[in-house]
């Protein structure tokens, strides 16, 4: 099989140079970063806890808090399981009220439901945001604002739960260690809890009360959420990108105050448009996503950059844009695997490079019990077998 000459066709759809703030930072400038950002945590978590215990309250003196290693070391040793606390208070609301559980994280840690059923994996930081639970509306419940208002505040009901039992604990030990680090546990949960709760936004992502402020001023950014869920929730029950109606298709609000929210409604559109192979669609929204890679959310941008790939090889068969795209595809929130190994396979087709090619198409088939969606199967299915039966034909794979 001939070797394809290389060429872009379309050099404004190259990735943009990052800016000076997105460049990596030294490893030790990064450690210095993160510690620093506990030592602050750490430092906050102190004083609102201490605060909440004794406002307004009147503390005996076996109850006011004891040796301070014992109550630091209850605080950061409960950090993690808080945080890991808050995120079951999510799935814990969300499932009440009929959503379908997709995925948990914290920090590193994935637990995703793919195709072939839950899976256990490591994957990168997640900036901004300490953990995540995603469900989805199911096929008849949790699309309501009520439903997404539940969602939201049991995270941060779970915290303060915890932290009042934390308190009652810490009464109960009065006068030993463990009654300090049942204090500094408690005063973890609370700073977890009622920082959710503060409306703000971190590295493009809402907080819990930033989300429940918008569902009660029923902002734009409350209604974009509402039509991404309900697309999530047909691609999850196996409606393809391309029958999606266009009622319920994120209206265009590239100015969102949340860039998250508008990227994934300017990727689901992207989606829709290749799957109708709709060139004009396609190319709007790959040359907004491409003049706003860098600023999206840092765990978002794996996700623009295969759908780019994606789109130069589905819709203009370019070579070079597939294999300029594909380096910025590393990571993401979720499992991308199967998508990395499918355009490492479009990318040898392109080339000329069937031995690989091939090697490549069975690694993908391989990881298809990984994808998230019924509807994103069938598709990258679609586009497996597209791949195979290209690699039938003799002469150049164009």
């Amino acid at each position: 099989m001939p070797t394809a000459t290389r060429t872009h066709r379309d050099a404004t759809l190259l990735p943009p140079a990052p800016p000076a703030a997105a460049q990596a930072r030294p490893p030790a400038r990064r450690f210095l970063r993160w510690l620093l950002s506990m030592a602050a945590f750490a430092g906050a978590g102190m004083v609102v806890g201490f605060a909440a215990a004794h406002a307004g309250a009147r503390l005996d003196a076996d109850l006011l808090p004891p040796p301070g290693w014992a109550l630091l070391a209850g605080f950061v040793l409960a950090t993690w399981p808080n945080i890991v606390l808050h995120e079951a208070g999510h799935a814990a609301a969300g499932l009440a009220r009929g959503m379908r559980a997709l995925a948990f994280g914290v920090g590193p840690f994935r637990i995703e439901r793919g195709a072939g059923g839950w899976r256990f994996r490591r994957g990168g930081g997640v900036r901004g945001i300490s953990g995540f639970a995603a469900l989805l509306p199911g096929e008849e419940r949790g699309f309501g604002r009520a439903d997404q208002a539940v969602f939201l505040v049991g995270g941060p009901l779970a915290n303060l739960m915890t932290a009042a039992l934390g308190l009652a604990a810490a009464a109960l030990l009065a006068g030993s260690a463990w009654a300090a680090a049942a204090q500094g546990a408690a005063y973890s949960a609370l700073l977890i809890g009622v920082v959710n709760l503060v409306p703000f936004r971190s590295k493009g992502w809402r907080s819990d009360g930033r989300g429940l402020l918008d569902l009660l001023r029923a902002t734009a950014d409350a209604a974009l959420q509402q039509q991404v869920n309900r697309l999530m929730a047909l691609s999850m029950a196996g409606v393809r990108p391309r029958d999606w109606p266009e009622a319920l298709m994120p209206a265009v609000v590239d100015d969102s105050p949340t860039p998250t929210l508008a990227i994934v409604g300017r990727l689901l559109r992207l989606s829709r448009a290749c799957d109708q192979r709709d060139a004009s669609a396609a190319r709007d929204c790959a040359e907004v996503l491409r003049a706003r890679f860098w600023e999206a959310p840092e765990v978002l941008r794996p996700n623009i950059a295969v759908s780019l790939a994606g789109y130069a090889a589905v819709m203009l068969r370019d070579d070079a844009l597939v294999a300029a795209w594909r380096p910025l595809c590393e990571g993401g929130l979720l499992d991308l695997t199967p998508y990395r190994a499918w355009l490492d396979a479009e990318h040898a087709v392109l080339s000329g490079d069937a031995a690989s090619a091939r090697r490549r198409l069975e690694t993908a088939r391989a990881r298809l019990d990984r994808v998230q969606d019924a509807a994103s199967l069938v598709v990258l299915g679609e586009h497996l077998d597209a791949l195979a039966a290209r690699l039938q034909t003799t002469g150049p794979v164009k």
